[in-house]
């Protein structure tokens, strides 16, 4: 880990971002765990260091992007990792009860249901991607 710490962080410089105390919080947190948005990440550094601004979390995620070392497909994760990011999802039911999930289940009822519903007209799943949309995002 440390050795990409230090990767990222000599990216960071080459392309003329500073590297703040904060900042080198930020990266410790996210060489650490997979995250799903920039606000887990958030919650997390607030921990370390109350000062940290959920600004501050968005542009540092940003300079990761802009210099390569953060791949924001499905998750938050460093590109250089050999294994994708395994998701879990917690769904919290009508009387607060909570169930978590692990994405083999969550993929399991993805084909069950589009085969009872007549979706995948008994073909297969191949692939099934995560769309990320902004917490402002109406569907009208």
């Amino acid at each position: 880990m440390e050795n990409n710490r230090k990767e990222v962080i000599e990216s960071l410089r080459e392309q003329g971002f500073r590297i703040t105390k904060q900042r080198k919080i930020l990266i410790d947190i996210i060489l650490n765990k997979k995250f799903s948005c920039c606000k887990e990440v958030y919650y997390l550094a607030l921990k370390e260091d109350s000062g940290i601004g959920m600004a501050t979390v968005y542009r540092t995620m940003d300079a990761l992007e802009k210099v390569g070392a953060l791949d924001r497909g499905n998750a938050y994760r460093l590109c250089r990792e050999k294994n994708p990011p395994s998701h879990s999802y917690l769904v919290r039911l009508e009387d607060n009860s909570t169930v978590k999930l692990d994405s083999a289940c969550v993929e399991k009822m993805i084909e069950e249901g589009m085969q009872k519903c007549g979706l995948s007209k008994g073909k297969k799943i191949k692939e099934i991607s995560l769309l990320q949309f902004d917490e402002s995002y109406e569907d009208n």
